[in-house]
């Protein structure tokens, strides 16, 4: 059965190489059999909106290109973070990637504080194929929103990929949105969160995987920066059978 995982670690700021390396290294390490694995929010330059202006990428484009030889060397497809310039606009973006390039790109619609004077705001919410089922992408703020994963929810989603640059003044929040934001939507939440100090923000860490049940079925430790589940159609079919959401809603 194939599995996800989520990895979480501290971006150098503007040391895109390093990011990349780093990115590399975790995919390189997960077991075969996982499908994708997910990174933290603008994990490609770090998190400071100072040095948006000045590393931005086009996607598709050079920077997508490399996290695509990434995923290709790898043999694993990647949920990144990046800055995306798109003519005179610039977005807090997530990619999925594959060896075969960009599959999908995530716009984060919901910016905090200072984040709305360096971006502008998605509108959309993105779904990608799997082969382990349909993803849906979020970026950190957007999981406190429920009605921006009921779009997700009656779009048949089976996963959520949800990036973070999560600080620790709000951690306990952190994995109670993703657990319920995967009970709301009777999916897997696959939850990754920076670790660490980035421009005065002292991130949570306690990246994790919740079940269609709500519960953490893997999360991250001290000493454990990447973990892996296995996703089971049978668990998504058993949990919206019990907890008949779905069909109500409809």
């Amino acid at each position: 059965m194939r599995q996800v995982a989520t990895c979480q670690f501290e971006p150098a700021v503007g040391d895109t190489d390093s990011n990349i390396a780093s990115i590399e290294k975790f995919a390189r390490d997960l077991p075969d059999a996982v499908e994708f694995t997910v990174f933290p929010e603008l994990c490609v330059t770090g998190y400071d909106l100072d040095i948006v202006q000045t590393q931005q990428f086009s996607i598709p484009g050079s920077m997508t290109e490399r996290l695509s030889e990434v995923a290709h060397a790898t043999e694993t497809d990647l949920v990144v973070g990046l800055p995306e310039a798109d003519g005179d606009s610039v977005y807090n973006s997530l990619v999925y990637i594959s060896k075969s390039g960009v599959e999908a790109t995530y716009r984060k619609q919901k910016l905090w504080g200072d984040e709305a004077d360096q971006f502008d705001a998605g509108t959309t919410p993105v779904t990608v194929e799997t082969s382990i089922g349909t993803l849906g992408l979020l970026l950190c703020y957007d999981l406190n929103f429920p009605e921006l994963l009921l779009e997700y929810a009656n779009n048949g989603c089976d996963l959520l990929a949800v990036s973070a640059a999560w600080r620790q003044s709000f951690e306990r929040d952190w994995r109670l949105l993703c657990r319920a934001r995967a009970l709301d939507g009777l999916c897997y939440v696959v939850g990754s969160n920076h670790v660490g100090t980035q421009s005065g923000r002292q991130h949570a860490g306690e990246s994790c995987i919740a079940s269609p049940r709500g519960d953490i079925v893997a999360k991250t430790t001290n000493g454990t920066a990447a973990v892996t589940t296995t996703i089971s159609p049978e668990t998504l079919a058993q949990a919206r059978q019990k907890n008949p959401v779905w069909k109500h809603r409809k």
